[in-house]
């Protein structure tokens, strides 16, 4: 053995650099006051870290009105739609993309994580406590679950009448510089970023555009302290957007690497990426009648496609503005009594008949995420007997407020392309019972209602996970071919 090996410690400047990141601020090439497309550089790889940066502010007029993005998901709830095209291909577009990401990717996410890490980015800020001491309104009873005013972005103030709302941290100012930015990763927005960093440089004929838009209804991300309504929900148009950036991290790889990427797209069938792509599909449940069962199916065409996972939000077209100060639009309401049954190419999925205990529900939704959904009880599970205990009256603002419904449909292999299901010519049938009731109040003296009324309509969002491809084929002229397909 060669000992002056062991202890030679120069250091060889000649060693080959495995990867270097480099980080570019990349300003939007089209703008508007809610849309912004960007374009990327094709010469590495995109990293899922990319970070979308933005600084929303409050309209001219309304710094004294005490604004804030909402506590739930802060800012994710004000991003409306994202799209990804690759020359003339949309290879991913999502609507409502704020639902189905705070779904999974904050609240499929460790409590810790959403305090310490996530509340950082995206100005989310929501805490929860236990009453020790009975208060002076009637919903605030030794034992109830309730936001912890103290500690959470905004002190909602008391539960009957929100009299001593304020706004704890973050308030939204009129000058942009006054505003803290939201960071919000690509990976949160683009579901196949999740899974690969895309290889930008396979696209060197193509033009890259990534499409972000906000949503103008600010009634539906922000609260408004300053002149409370019955929501402490801002007006729409009141909360602006400015300093809107893309934080672009771009991987590279030594030439041997990109060179060997290439060579595959001159196999058999190209360079092939599979990732899941999030179809959202919208319908409308009509008005029920209380205390009456009232059944609809909805249909959704997946025809000769490869479906993981369905996940459902409901939101109700009316409801008690009290009880909905904390979520607004970012909500998904519950029905006390619901139940619900799927049929797939023909067969129904539970054959035991419709899932309808809450806690199973639950389960379901679990086995999408692959862990349980990270929110206090009250949240999800709001049946008639959680009502009657009380443990959260709907003036809290929290029972029942974020109830969404999921059917896994992947077969255990470890894969994205072969690892879901493939629905034949049947459309994916969607069975949906529920048994509203109306407001109902305590029969005990001095308490609160324990039941917000349901028997409004419902407008449904469906987030379809399917398998989504994407070929690279290069040409003999020399030039790449792309082809995107979802199977």
């Amino acid at each position: 053995m060669d000992i002056s090996r062991l202890t030679d410690y120069k250091v060889d400047m000649d060693a080959e650099n495995i990867m270097d990141v480099r980080t570019e601020k990349l300003d939007p090439i089209v703008s508007s006051a809610s849309r912004y497309v960007f374009r990327f550089d094709t010469s590495a790889y995109l990293d899922k870290n990319t970070m979308l940066l933005f600084k929303p502010r409050a309209k001219t007029g309304q710094g004294a009105s005490n604004l804030r993005l909402n506590c739930f998901n802060g800012g994710l709830g004000a991003i409306k739609s994202v799209e990804l095209r690759i020359g003339d291909f949309v290879v991913q577009k999502i609507d409502n993309v704020n639902q189905w990401s705070t779904l999974n990717h904050v609240y499929s996410q460790s409590p810790e994580v959403q305090d310490k890490k996530l509340s950082a980015y995206l100005q989310n800020n929501l805490k929860y406590k236990v009453i020790t001491s009975q208060g002076t309104p009637a919903s605030d009873n030794v034992g109830v679950i309730a936001v912890d005013n103290e500690k959470s972005g905004i002190n909602f103030g008391r539960s009957d009448n929100r009299v001593g709302a304020a706004v704890n941290n973050c308030k939204l100012e009129e000058a942009a510089a006054s505003n803290q930015l939201v960071g919000i990763p690509l990976g949160m927005l683009l579901p196949m970023l999740n899974t690969r960093d895309l290889p930008l440089f396979l696209f060197t004929a193509y033009k890259i555009h990534l499409t972000i838009e906000f949503n103008q209804n600010s009634s539906e991300f922000a609260n408004k302290i300053g002149a409370p309504s019955a929501t402490l929900a801002a007006d729409d148009g009141d909360v602006l957007f400015s300093d809107v950036n893309l934080l672009v991290d771009y991987l590279v790889f030594p030439s041997r690497v990109q060179e060997s990427v290439r060579e595959k797209t001159q196999s058999a069938g190209g360079y092939v990426m599979d990732f899941i792509n999030v179809e959202n599909i919208q319908k409308t449940l009509a008005n029920g009648t209380a205390n009456t069962e009232q059944q609809s199916e909805f249909r959704i065409n997946m025809i000769n496609q490869e479906v993981h996972y369905v996940q459902l939000f409901k939101q109700l077209t009316t409801y008690a503005d009290n009880n909905n100060k904390v979520l607004l639009g970012q909500r998904c309401d519950s029905c006390s009594i619901e139940e619900y049954q799927v049929n797939v190419n023909g067969i129904d999925m539970y054959n035991f008949g419709f899932i309808f205990n809450p806690v199973e529900q639950y389960n379901q939704l679990g086995y999408v995420l692959g862990r349980d959904v990270q929110v206090v009880s009250p949240f999800y599970v709001a049946d008639t007997n959680v009502e009657a205990s009380m443990i959260s009256p709907p003036p809290q603002g929290i029972l029942g407020k974020y109830k969404p419904l999921g059917l896994d449909l992947r077969n255990g292999e470890p894969v994205i392309r072969g690892g879901g299901r493939v629905i034949g010519e049947y459309p994916i049938r969607w069975i949906y019972k529920r048994k509203p009731h109306g407001q109902v109040n305590s029969t005990i003296a001095e308490t609160p209602q324990i039941g917000q009324a349901e028997e409004s309509g419902y407008n449904l969002n469906f987030f379809v996970g399917v398998t989504r491809l994407v070929k690279v084929v290069s040409l003999p002229s020399g030039g790449m071919n792309v082809l995107v397909s979802d199977l």
